[in-house]
């Protein structure tokens, strides 16, 4: 393992993952030799659990979650196991590409130690519904890193002494969204836009539409600030559309294209910022009645911020 992402302090990388993915290849050679790289798994027989053997990353086993995603469940065992003085916590469903670990952590060492760094994601998908959505992600992207609002799961990245840990983990058992209740732990955030990376996605329809219900309710407990500042952009840009489209459209369309410009994100959806404005409405109308939603193989009924229902395990 490389020696590169040295800092004055103990390190500790936890990563919630069923299997082993090149995030876990990038992470294996970036992790220093006497820091920590554990994989929180939900069971014993899950790929990781034989991929990693011979590996420096070790397994923690969490368990069945009850009460919390499962995701929530895996980070909770993983940062029990932690003991580094820098906890960096991240995921396995994108690249994080050469010397990710070595900048996270360069920026941890320079924030407040009360601030968590992070960055934020933009969705990218070849599937029919998401792609044309991808316009106001990478706005929402673009806000978020400016503004230093949220923090995101695939990059958090804090002091021990930043929040109560024990706390921390105690209520990850009994939600379902890490990131956003990391943010309210925080006094503030650190949002890095060198460190935004797109996260693939399928985009069909019900995936989609599970994404909206978990990210609606995420914002409905714990942001409904943003929820409000969400909602009036959106229903800014289909009053502007419908009284001065020759004003909105243009204008919607060149910040897309500059959000996209920011990040390096060379694709031609930006074009479709407008119309997925107004998509994302009864989209978002959709996730504010629906309290339930499948994620990553389980499906869940979330209908308070600690108020979470495991129905079943069967959704993939």
């Amino acid at each position: 393992m490389s020696d590169s992402t040295t800092v004055d302090e103990s390190v500790s990388v936890v990563l919630p993952t069923q299997r082993w993915t090149v995030a876990c290849d990038e992470l294996t050679e970036q992790v220093a030799r006497d820091d920590e790289f554990i994989l929180a798994c939900d069971g014993p027989d899950d790929p990781v659990v034989e991929s990693a053997a011979g590996t420096p990353a070790e397994v923690v086993v969490a368990g069945e979650p009850q009460g919390c995603s499962a995701k929530c469940n895996a980070l909770a065992a993983g940062l029990e196991r932690a003991t580094g003085e820098y906890i960096v916590c991240t995921d396995a469903d994108f690249e994080h590409g050469p010397e990710w670990l070595s900048r996270v952590l360069r920026h941890l060492a320079d924030a407040p130690p009360d601030h968590v760094v992070s960055t934020a994601p933009v969705p990218v998908s070849d599937g029919p519904l998401l792609k044309p959505l991808e316009g106001p992600g990478a706005i929402g992207a673009a806000l978020t890193t400016l503004l230093d609002t949220t923090a995101w799961g695939g990059t958090m990245a804090f002091h021990r002494e930043a929040i109560d840990l024990d706390e921390y983990v105690a209520d990850l058992g009994r939600t379902v969204s890490d990131d956003a209740l990391l943010t309210r732990r925080v006094e503030g955030v650190e949002s890095v836009p060198s460190l935004v990376r797109q996260m693939p996605v399928s985009g069909t329809l019900g995936e989609t539409l599970d994404r909206q219900v978990r990210w609606t309710r995420t914002a409905l407990y714990l942001d409904p600030g943003g929820l409000a500042f969400g909602v009036s952009t959106q229903l800014a840009v289909l009053v502007g559309t419908l009284l001065v489209p020759f004003v909105t459209v243009p204008l919607v369309t060149a910040v897309a294209g500059l959000a996209y410009a920011y990040f390096g994100l060379e694709r031609w959806t930006f074009l479709l910022t407008v119309p997925a404005y107004i998509l994302t409405l009864p989209m978002l109308v959709y996730g504010l009645t629906r309290a339930e939603f499948g994620w990553q193989g389980r499906r869940y009924r979330w209908t308070g911020l600690y108020d979470v229902e495991v129905l079943d395990h069967d959704v993939e």
